[in-house]
């Protein structure tokens, strides 16, 4: 185990002095080396970009305008994740409140796959629609915009997925051509400014883009966090009923963490269970306005994602007993395996494993399955050399999809197995902490990081290192899953699916490793540590 300090001391006191800032924020922010103009901008108000600065969104709005102006009709071309459910809604709502004549279609995980497909142009043909917009997809449709073109339909391309090749259509939208501060957007999130665009902001649009943008975990910087922090300040102002609804508090503190471990789930589950439910629904949902439709179908939902969890339970015990501890990337392989749990159970085992993780389910005579790399490996070019063999591939650096035939099996494994002999993984845990002291960590004082909120993928939670703390008791809880530390009358340790049982140990003096977060339960808060490590 590595444990590297960040120096903080020099650097907090000038910030401190500069910004004026709890002691423990300026700790903070001294440890992630920010340059006093980019801690200026993280504490500002956020505040949108003109959407026309973005390269692209001008042609596409004048497009769209044409389309209103000769009465086209417009289908939306969406994707079944959280992020492309809310892409299509975005899109949607905004193309009709321009006054558009708009139809929208998610494709079956199952039976179609991802992406834009060749049937879905031929029926918008015969439906009579002349325009097309993907969201959260259509970079890898080489062989449907070639088939729309042909068929004289025109394209607009919307998505954030790498690029292999050049993306032939009437017009692309990309986070990396739209240039600055666009560059992380999620799918969603491109659709965000084309709605700006056309029909100004909309509080909801913004919602659904934040949830969008933390389900697909994309880097907080520049409009990206914007996106996020105005899109749970809207929740907080009780914005956006459809997301409000999925939770499950009546009066939830919404912040990113609800919103990544209460929201994502559900909104992802309808396009999980393509076999049980029509995920184009869930976009029904999204955009309806009847309260009494809302709080109906959001109950539907939250019972589908219990059902939903119990599946994935079962398929993960299942997928433990096929893991060959002797591989160093695991390929897992069952007939029983459902292709919508694949994602989920794959991220768990590489998560608990710490290795790279593929899980696929088997259709007839081909696999489909989802890998998670645990950041061990860049998955958007590891199997470069082996596309030849897959009928599928996409995704990002630490998750992707994968698609082969049945009698492929064998050459994938041999592929992975092969490469991996020149991989080399560092196992060993590495964890970057900011040491604090007792008296540093008060309620007020951790209360005040939300002043640095959001957290996520390019802006981490700070991990916080508290050193030689007595332990007055210990608890096991959720039979065994968890342990809980009391260490004084307002200050706990909790470390959810505990690792460290060694140290379960009533009057040891522990240190712990972890997040430092407010715990409030029956009006009386403490400070809990969210324990990554006890030792």
């Amino acid at each position: 185990m590595k444990i590297n300090k960040l120096s903080t001391q020099r650097r907090m006191e000038d910030i401190q002095c500069t910004f004026g800032l709890p002691s423990l924020c300026a700790k903070v922010l001294a440890a992630k080396d920010l340059a006093n103009d980019e801690i200026a901008a993280l504490l500002q108000e956020p505040k949108l970009s003109d959407p026309f600065c973005a390269n692209g969104v001008k042609e596409v709005a004048d497009r769209l305008y044409q389309a209103k102006q000769k009465k086209e009709k417009v289908l939306v071309c969406g994707d079944y994740d959280a992020d492309g459910i809310c892409a299509t809604a975005i899109m949607v709502d905004a193309l009709r409140s321009y006054g558009i004549d708009c139809g929208f279609y998610i494709p079956n995980r199952f039976s179609e796959g991802y992406g834009l497909h060749e049937n879905t142009v031929g029926l918008a043909k015969q439906k009579g629609y002349t325009l097309l917009i993907t969201v959260d997809n259509g970079v890898k449709a080489k062989t449907a915009l070639s088939f729309a073109h042909t068929m004289g339909i025109d394209v607009i391309v919307t998505d954030h997925h790498s690029m292999d090749e050049e993306v032939t259509c009437l017009q692309l939208v990309h986070p990396t051509l739209m240039g600055e501060p666009f560059t992380t957007l999620s799918g969603a999130g491109v659709a965000l400014m084309l709605s700006r665009a056309l029909i100004g902001e909309k509080k909801e649009h913004v919602v659904l883009a934040c949830v969008a943008a933390i389900a697909d975990v994309m880097p907080l910087h520049k409009e990206t966090r914007a996106i996020v922090k105005l899109g749970i300040s809207y929740l907080k102002q009780g914005i956006c009923p459809p997301i409000r609804f999925l939770a499950k508090e009546r009066y939830p503190k919404w912040d990113e963490m609800l919103i990544a471990y209460q929201i994502v789930p559900k909104l992802n589950v309808t396009g999980r269970l393509a076999d049980m439910v029509n995920v184009n629904n869930t976009v029904k949902y999204l955009l309806s306005t009847s309260m009494e439709e809302i709080q109906h179908v959001a109950k539907q939902i939250n019972d589908l994602n219990e059902k939903r969890k119990v599946m994935s339970d079962d398929m993960l015990l299942k997928a433990k007993t096929l893991v060959h501890e002797e591989y160093r990337f695991q390929l897992l392989f069952d007939d029983s395996f459902h292709e919508g749990m694949a994602g989920l159970v794959a991220g768990k085992l590489a998560e608990e494993l710490q290795m790279p993780v593929m899980v696929a389910a088997r259709n007839q005579d081909h696999f489909k399955g989802s890998i998670r790399s645990q950041g061990l490996l860049d998955l958007t070019t590891f199997f470069d050399e082996c596309k030849p063999s897959l009928v599928s591939y996409g995704g990002h650096k630490a998750a992707a999809g994968i698609g082969f035939s049945y009698d492929k099996k064998q050459v994938i494994q041999d592929y992975v197995n092969s490469r991996m002999e020149q991989v080399v993984f560092d196992n060993d845990s590495s964890y970057d902490v900011i040491a604090v002291e007792r008296s540093e960590i008060t309620i007020a004082e951790v209360e005040s990081l939300q002043l640095l909120a959001p957290f996520g993928e390019g802006f981490e939670e700070p991990l916080f290192l508290l050193e030689k703390q007595k332990v007055q008791d210990c608890r096991s809880l959720s039979k065994g899953a968890h342990t809980k530390w009391i260490l004084t009358d307002d200050l706990e340790a909790m470390q959810f699916q505990s690792r460290d049982w060694e140290f379960y140990n009533p009057g040891a003096t522990l240190n712990f490793i972890g997040n430092l977060r407010i715990n409030s339960f029956m009006g009386r808060k403490k400070v809990n540590i969210y324990v990554s490590k006890a030792y």
